[in-house]
């Protein structure tokens, strides 16, 4: 199967997004939530303090704490948003090309051939497919809106297809022996 397509900047944060969701390391998923609610907390704790006890340069500190822990999520979409300018290898038009033994991708700066076996899972929403290698901390972005339904579901059932022993095996690895780390399992696999 062979995909022409190109990524906006709205599809790279829709992939950011979706491969932030799709993460099997608990921390990543968690951070966009737990930390401006941290900070958010800290705010609260702060103005209840400043009421009890009054006013005082004591609370600067906090204060300037509790403003960048609540601003995080705005500081990492604008990361991103640089990330993707800054980007070479994201402008212009892309391909991709399926076949049984591998996957090829290609753009205007890079072209790489990549076997099965470098992937163990990929996720997808109403948007985007996220391709995860099997380290989890390189993945690839193919937006839906390139694609026809039947590459849609051509796409997702060849993933499926390939993908799906890998990942019942992780699964299974992670029920097995829950002592070994998230990181250990993304190495073994």
């Amino acid at each position: 199967m062979h995909i022409d397509y190109e990524i906006s900047e709205k599809d790279y944060l829709d992939g950011q997004r979706l491969a932030v969701k799709g993460s099997l390391v608990r921390m990543i998923r968690w951070t966009p939530l737990v930390i401006p609610a941290f900070g958010a907390l800290l705010a609260l704790f702060l103005i209840y303090g400043a009421l009890t006890q009054g006013a005082s340069v004591k609370f600067v500190p906090g204060a300037i704490f509790s403003l960048l822990f609540l601003s995080i999520p705005f500081l990492s979409r604008h990361r991103q948003k640089t990330s993707y300018a800054n980007s070479n290898s994201l402008h212009g038009n892309l391909a991709l090309d399926i076949d049984d033994s591998g996957i090829q991708f290609g753009g205007p700066v890079t072209s790489a051939r990549v076997d099965w076996a470098y992937f163990n899972k990929f996720v997808e929403d109403d948007r985007t497919f996220v391709l995860y290698a099997k380290n989890q901390s390189v993945f690839n972005i193919v937006p839906k809106r390139a694609l026809s339904r039947a590459q849609v579901s051509a796409f997702a059932s060849t993933w499926s297809r390939t993908l799906g022993l890998a990942d019942r095996e992780i699964s299974v690895r992670i029920k097995a022996s829950p002592s070994i780390s998230w990181r250990r399992i993304a190495r073994q696999a």
